[in-house]
């Protein structure tokens, strides 16, 4: 071939990919799913709350229940010494409240591996050892201690209402229940189970079930300034092998499903904008409270 030749050669291929490029309304756009699954998890957060926007919600439960209770022991005639303020979210990062970690749906996160899951069991174990998940009251006063924690459902401080809007909002039903049960997805996550016999040897009947089974005991939990037990690091393993299987046999329906999420997230935040909008300012009160007892 010339050099003549060669040279109108490249410049026709120049010219014709160029071509294909401009022509963004004929080629099908290939959707961003990290993207998607960023703009999920960000949602997520500012419905459900960050991690200071949770903590802040917490704390002022904590003021709520227990100085609550111990005013009530206090008209009584009796003695209580409130519990120590622990926060379950130490050590919680905004990532890890996202949607993509822990709800053992489709579009969960293919990368989390069960972190949440190991937070929840550590957060527990500290709670535990702080002794703040059981309140004490001398022998003959705990009936009446049982009446005034009555007056607040019985409930442990930790488990507080979030902002008005928010449990409506949180299971994003409208938008991800289409998806869900979409055909398409329902078709990729068919092999899910073969998929999980054959390539990593679990017999999966419930998926849920298989993966939020009791792996880790809490008794090992690691504590601060001693070496990491054994049983607890080979359970923290164990649910780490889980949830990469998980994501390894369902990774062709998180794909679908993402792609058909990808274009319907935007849309949902507009149709539920005012709700969103009254959700954050729900938020933003919690801490704002929350900073004036600690001052």
């Amino acid at each position: 071939m010339n050099r003549t030749k060669m040279v109108a050669g490249l410049l026709a291929a120049v010219l014709l990919a160029a071509a294909q490029a401009g022509c963004g309304d004929q080629a099908e756009a290939v959707p961003d799913m990290a993207a998607a699954a960023a703009d999920l998890d960000a949602l997520t957060i500012g419905i459900t709350g960050d991690v200071e926007e949770i903590k802040a919600a917490e704390l002022l439960n904590y003021h709520r229940v227990e100085g609550g209770i111990a005013e009530c022991m206090k008209a009584a005639g009796r003695r209580y010494q409130p519990l120590p303020y622990v926060s379950f979210y130490e050590g919680f990062t905004d990532t890890d409240l996202g949607y993509g970690n822990g709800r053992g749906t489709v579009v969960d996160s293919m990368t989390a591996n069960g972190r949440r899951l190991v937070l929840n069991e550590m957060a527990l174990a500290r709670l535990a050892r702080a002794g703040v998940l059981k309140r004490k009251a001398a022998k003959p006063d705990v009936p009446v201690l049982k009446e005034c924690a009555a007056k607040f459902d019985s409930r442990g401080y930790h488990d507080f209402d979030p902002p008005a809007g928010v449990t409506e909002l949180s299971a994003l039903k409208e938008l991800l229940e289409p998806v869900h049960r979409d055909p398409a997805v329902v078709n990729a996550m068919a092999g899910y189970q073969s998929c999980m016999k054959q390539r990593h040897g679990f017999t999966v009947k419930d998926r849920s079930e298989f993966l939020f089974a009791p792996r880790l005991d809490r008794r090992f939990a690691p504590v601060p300034g001693k070496p990491v037990n054994v049983t607890w690091r080979a359970g923290v393993t164990t649910v780490d092998r889980v949830f990469k299987a998980d994501a390894d046999c369902r990774k062709p329906a998180y794909e679908t499903a993402m792609t058909l999420l990808a274009e319907r997230i935007k849309p949902w935040r507009n149709d539920n904008r005012d709700k969103l909008f009254a959700v954050r300012a729900g938020w933003r009160k919690a801490v704002a409270d929350a900073n004036k007892l600690k001052n």
